[in-house]
């Protein structure tokens, strides 16, 4: 993305970095914990809370690099540092599942989370 600066010239800026007016995209972020149920624990996703995201489609060159390194990744989801996600956590948005693959603080300034997800389609073995 090219963005510009006062009259300064064109800089490239990261793909990953996104203004919070960019986060349009409600998810819920799901952690499987011990449940009673009628008198037997089961082991269930509950969803922890629900956030403010920018959820994009990885680019075909992103895909490709992930893929020479074995892993297949999807989508890119941003959300704020702040938000409690861990890499064991599912993430819901819009009826369809994702499984986290890698979380990153993009500056490392506790900004950003860029998290890096493969989509579950239903009777996709994981």
């Amino acid at each position: 993305m090219l963005k510009r600066s006062r009259g300064r010239s064109m800089r490239l800026t990261p793909e990953y970095k996104t203004r919070s007016s960019a986060r349009k995209h409600r998810i819920t972020v799901m952690r499987e914990q011990s449940v009673n149920e009628s008198g037997s624990n089961v082991v269930k996703p509950v969803p922890v809370g629900n956030y403010w995201a920018s959820v994009a489609p990885l680019s075909e060159r992103m895909r490709t690099q992930y893929q020479s390194i074995s892993v297949a990744a999807t989508h890119t989801i941003t959300v704020g540092g702040t938000i409690d996600v861990k890499e064991a956590d599912k993430i819901k948005f819009n009826g369809r599942d994702f499984d986290i693959l890698t979380i990153k603080d993009a500056d490392e300034n506790r900004r950003d989370k860029v998290i890096i997800t493969q989509e579950i389609r239903p009777g996709q073995k994981k």
